[in-house]
């Protein structure tokens, strides 16, 4: 079966920044962690953080959620300190965003942002920048 949604995956610093676009199935679940896996190689030997765009994304099936699971589970163990999430104010993609949390037993800092400007600035308070290290 051929993937739904998109996303764009990049890397600056210690900072994975993802954007995430339209409703997902399970094999767009799949491939997004793969690559997710493939270009945060460069910086899981140490604390990391992600940014996630998620105002265009529109959830995902029950196929997804699972593979989601095993993300987050994959997230924690690979030194994943801190997760700023970017959307417009959205009681839905809480809940589920929530639900899937907490359907795992691993605990991410992470925050909730309507713009990207107080989620770089929170990152920054942490630690991590997208500002060229000396």
């Amino acid at each position: 079966m051929q993937g739904h949604g998109s996303y764009e995956l990049s890397v600056i610093n210690q900072i994975v920044i993802a954007k995430i676009m339209g409703s997902w199935n399970k094999e767009k679940a799949e491939q997004y962690f793969t690559e997710l896996k493939s270009i945060a190689h460069t910086v899981i030997l140490k604390p990391w953080a992600m940014v996630v765009y998620m105002d265009k994304w529109e959830l995902g099936t029950p196929g997804s959620d699972e593979v989601t699971l095993e993300l987050i589970k994959w997230l924690a163990g690979n030194n994943l300190n801190k997760v700023a999430e970017i959307y417009s104010p959205s009681a839905l993609k809480k809940m589920h965003v929530q639900q899937m949390i907490n359907k795992t037993q691993f605990t991410i800092d992470r925050m909730c942002f309507h713009d990207d400007e107080n989620a770089f600035v929170w990152l920054a308070s942490h630690g991590f920048t997208i500002e060229p290290t000396s």
